[in-house]
């Protein structure tokens, strides 16, 4: 389940139906990345559904997580996806609203409904409820919602993308309180590799700021190394988990993750004893 992994990866789907694509960006990604999560209809544009991914993520001894979004939706499709998923293995159910689509209308139950409908929906099975959280976003707002989720019953949550780390830690702050111990929190570290795709994320993301020191290492061509820097970074934060959102470059999570894990065990390791001598009892 989602709350033993210690990082997770997100899987953009094809827009075709080309399962041997989705194959082969899960072998770059297995066995290093326990749970993957599986999107359903990302940027706002038809794809594979993410039902049809579940077995090839099985057969790797992956977990899949399977994205809702109620953009794409009403109460009746979202049921039928969410009990197909849990019928088939997934692991989990990551409620999204789904990005603004200029001329779409967004439809379906809220977030907070949705979330409080799936243990009923999904019985006798119980895929653990996730639901997504942007630590730059207004604070008042997202806060209040963040309470929202909690008490309908969220059991994870994942964040949009980080590049300002001060930002992330403001948000940890103000989150501590109202995040229950066992709800992990996984920050999402995108891996942008082009100018064109920090475009993409400036004008169609609202609330994800990068810095400009950040986008001009994008645009010298060094996000897979930013993206392991800022994992490292999450890393040594010890309420936090790392989530990867590869855009196309599953070939580098396992540098990202490795990063993350390198950074997570200093963090985790015992100070060394300064009395007695270096690793010696005193006598």
């Amino acid at each position: 389940m989602p709350d033993t992994a210690d990082c997770s990866v997100e899987l953009s789907l094809p827009q075709r139906p080309d399962l041997d694509r989705v194959a082969r960006a899960l072998d770059d990604l297995a066995p290093a990345i326990p749970l993957v999560g599986l999107t359903d209809n990302h940027a706002g544009r038809a794809r594979l559904s993410p039902l049809a991914a579940i077995p090839t993520c099985l057969r790797r001894g992956m977990r899949p997580v399977v994205h809702l979004s109620c953009r794409d939706r009403n109460e009746l499709g979202l049921r039928q996806q969410a009990v197909g998923a849990a019928a088939m293995g997934a692991s989990g159910l990551l409620v999204v609203r789904g990005d603004p689509v200029p001329g779409l209308a967004h439809g379906g139950p809220s977030v907070i409904t949705l979330l409080g409908r799936l243990p009923e929906w999904t019985a006798p099975t119980s895929p653990q409820r996730g639901a997504v959280v942007n630590p730059f976003a207004a604070p008042h707002r997202e806060l209040r919602l963040l309470e929202r989720k909690v008490a309908a019953g969220v059991e994870f949550l994942q964040t949009q993308m980080v590049f300002d780390l001060d930002g992330l830690d403001r948000f940890l702050q103000r989150a501590d309180s109202l995040v229950p111990a066992g709800v992990p929190i996984f920050a999402s570290v995108g891996i942008l590799r082009s100018a064109r795709m920090l475009t993409f994320v400036r004008d169609r993301l609202r609330d994800c700021p990068v810095p400009d020191g950040a986008a001009a290492r994008i645009i010298a061509g060094e996000g897979v190394e930013l993206a392991a820097e800022l994992a490292a970074a999450v890393g040594q934060r010890p309420r936090v988990r790392l989530h990867v959102i590869p855009l196309g470059a599953e070939a580098a999570v396992r540098r990202i993750a490795r990063a993350y894990r390198v950074a997570r065990a200093a963090t985790e390791a015992p100070a060394p004893r300064s009395v007695g001598g270096v690793g010696r009892p005193g006598r």
